[in-house]
């Protein structure tokens, strides 16, 4: 409650003075710090005698209670400066006191418990302790940089406690990466590294490299910052190692690879630029220290990441499945493998964390490994370095450990059984033609430059297993019979692969292998075979509708249902009597009911009785020639022609209108310039549309009616 707090004035942490180079403090800068540290020790000690209740009400509600704490954290000397801390025995003696309280300020902000009687339940105590922000990442970094080295126990113990009481740091945890990631990206851009930020917004003005402007003393705090962060992260990982696998999830890494191979050769250029010098020699050597350990932190932090990879597999060996200790496996070599192109990142690496004991630990942990990955990801490392000879060495060395080890592996397999059970589970196969030729290709697509009865033998040997092959000859684990043999050997066909050869014909054909092939088929039906034009059954049409032979294939089938009369005729020509006693009478002559009987019209004949109207009628058609005339008569043909003109000429004749001629319009008028009646005017127009249709007359008509229906422009 706000009601426990007591307003009080604390003192902040301050840094020693720093002496002359004669060793002298300022007058009165010693004894002034000795007073505060002294004024910080009573409020630390007061705040450590409150009751819990107390105590509590303090941190939460008293800003300047937490930064009191914090100011301690933040401005206590690192490891790394520890030599440049006041040669002063009352100095060290005051900030070691100052330490040690602060260390129980932070035990006690730590546990919900107490005592029996004064305690804080777990879920109170998680949300208060971070929707206060009592905990806070950057404090446990600063944590863990003050008191990780000396008090590593006791600091792990107390971050794990409140990472399992409130999750929600975790969280947090994987939303600082992209803070520590910015931390390298600003160092690399001054030194023109990258130009832009990912993901920021930079003026035109700041764009431009300014790795030349940098000064000796804008350089040191470069370095101590970049080394500030690299042995946090360092001492953090190594103490909460949970952090390890979320850091390794954002590919923290990555990250730090690219820093460590573009920017770090380009601080040291540009100290020995600006530091290089007798009068700076002092400063040189420290900052040149100082930028060492940066690189050592830097390798820390990625072997840390590296090792959430490595830890599962050497410390569940027991529970940890072989999927995921491949897995794993693959995991590590895929990070290796693409840092291969920063080759000073690969040689500090290397020289520190050996790749060659890594893998080989690792494939006697899980010999299901892809050695051939491992081994392309140990040549890679090794020709990074300018002595080819010691990388020689080394990958010989890692070859025979691995050999001896597979005998070792096999001479125990022998004497527990398993060789001969596992030859009963796989027997001996024989393969030979297009199928052993596949195997020999695949082979040598990989090694090249073995010859193929060279790779037939090994072949052989393994149970025509490629995968074997290769893997025996990249390792070097050969039978003694099969080194002996000289590898280039070429591939001699057996006796009786050249007789099968000269025995059957090559033969590439659309009909090979169908049911008539005697090359391939044992029996053929030779019934279904003839030569020429094959003889019908039948001569003719008649002979084949004659031949009733299928009706025996039909006669069983009848003869079961009764259809069939086996003695002789089925002919019965006894009277049927079933319907006699239907009444089906058949009516008198005239019966109404009755249709009457017509003749079809194709049978008619002319009658006498026929109208005169149907007689006209008749007459007005012309008569049809008989269907037996060959060739009508040509008199009846020109009568007819006769009498259709006849006919047309009357038709002429009715058409015309009777009456006087027609009277002649006129179209001369008065002379030009007097003007013209409107029925001259009319008379031309009439005379202009209805001229003759012969010669070249009524052109005009043609075209105005063609403009009218579109087809030409007026």
């Amino acid at each position: 409650s706000e009601g426990w707090i007591e307003e009080r004035h604390h003192f902040h942490y301050k840094p020693p003075p720093v002496p002359d180079v004669e060793g002298m403090f300022a007058i009165g800068a010693k004894e002034a710090w000795l007073e505060r540290m002294e004024f910080l020790s009573l409020d630390l000690t007061w705040l450590l005698e409150l009751q819990q209740f107390r105590f509590w009400s303090q941190i939460i509600y008293s800003v300047p209670t937490h930064e009191m704490i914090m100011s301690f954290l933040l401005d206590a000397p690192p490891y790394y400066t520890l030599d440049e801390f006041p040669q002063d025995e009352e100095i060290w003696n005051s900030f070691q006191k100052i330490n040690h309280l602060v260390f129980l300020v932070i035990n006690r902000l730590a546990s919900p418990r107490e005592s029996e009687t004064e305690y804080i339940s777990l879920d109170f105590y998680a949300r208060m302790i971070y929707d206060n922000y009592v905990f806070t990442i950057p404090m446990f970094l600063d944590m863990c940089m003050c008191y990780g080295r000396e008090n590593r126990a006791q600091i792990q113990k107390i971050i794990s406690a409140i990472f399992r009481i409130q999750p929600k740091y975790k969280e947090d945890l994987k939303k600082s990466v992209p803070f520590i990631s910015k931390v390298f990206r600003i160092v690399e851009h001054k030194f023109g590294g990258r130009k832009i930020p990912d993901g920021e917004l930079v003026k035109i003005t700041d764009r431009s490299n300014k790795r030349d402007e940098i000064t000796l003393f804008e350089l040191r705090d470069l370095i101590l910052h970049v080394l500030d962060t690299a042995a946090n992260l360092s001492i953090f990982l190594d103490i909460y190692t949970p952090a390890c696998s979320m850091y390794h999830e954002q590919l923290l890494e990555i990250k730090i690879v690219h820093f460590y191979e573009n920017t770090v050769p380009q601080i040291y250029r540009k100290l020995s630029v600006l530091a290089d010098k007798e009068e700076m020699c002092h400063m040189y050597v420290d900052m040149k220290n100082k930028l060492d350990m940066m690189r050592v932190e830097l390798l820390r932090v990625f072997r840390h990441c590296l090792t959430s990879c490595l830890n599962p597999i050497f410390e569940k060996v027991d529970t940890l499945t072989e999927a995921e200790a491949k897995r794993n496996v693959d995991d590590y070599v895929g990070v290796l493998t693409e840092c291969l192109s920063e080759k000073v990142f690969i040689r500090d690496y290397h020289s520190i964390y050996p790749v060659d004991q890594d893998l080989d630990a690792m494939s006697q942990v899980c010999p299901e490994m892809d050695f051939m990955k491992c081994d392309f990801l140990l040549e890679a490392v090794l020709a990074c370095f300018e002595l080819p000879n010691n990388s020689e060495r080394k990958l010989e060395k890692l070859m025979q450990r691995r050999s001896k080890k597979q005998e070792v592996q096999s001479t125990s397999s022998l004497m527990n059984g398993e060789s001969s059970s596992r030859v009963a589970e796989a027997p001996k196969k024989r393969v030979t033609g297009v199928e052993l030729e596949s195997l020999i290709t695949e082979v040598k697509d990989i090694l090249p430059y073995l010859g193929d009865g060279f790779v037939e033998m090994c072949l052989e040997h393994f149970n025509f297993t490629s995968e074997a092959v290769i893997n025996a000859v990249l390792e070097d684990t050969l039978p003694p019979n099969l080194q002996s043999i000289d590898q280039s050997l070429p591939r001699i066909p057996k006796e009786k692969e050249i007789e099968e050869a000269a025995n059957c014909v090559q033969r590439l054909n659309v009909f090979d292998n169908d049911e008539f092939d005697i090359m391939t088929q044992d029996h053929v039906d030779t019934s279904r075979i003839h030569k020429g034009k094959r003889n019908s059954k039948h001569k003719n049409l008649n002979d084949l509708i004659d031949d009733k032979s299928h009706r025996e294939e039909y006669r069983e089938m009848y003869t079961k249902f009764g259809l069939v009369d086996t003695e002789g005729s089925m002919y019965d020509d006894e009277y049927d009597d079933t319907y006699d006693h239907l009444d089906v009478s058949v009516g008198d002559e005239g019966d109404i009911e009755r249709r009457p009987f017509v003749i079809p019209r194709v049978l008619q004949t002319k009658e006498e009785g026929s109208t005169e109207d149907e007689d006209e009628e008749e007459s007005m058609e012309p008569a049809k020639p008989p269907r037996d005339e060959f060739v009508q008569n040509p008199e009846e043909i020109r009568a007819r022609a006769e009498q259709r003109r006849q006919q047309q000429a009357q038709s002429r004749g009715r058409g015309r209108r009777q009456g006087p001629p027609p009277k002649e319009r006129d179209v001369v008028g008065r002379p030009k310039g007097q003007g013209q009646d409107k029925n001259v005017v009319s008379n031309r127009d009439y005379k202009n549309v209805h001229k003759a249709t012969r010669g070249n007359h009524n052109r005009r008509f043609g075209a105005q009616k063609k403009r009218q229906q579109g087809m030409m422009p007026f």
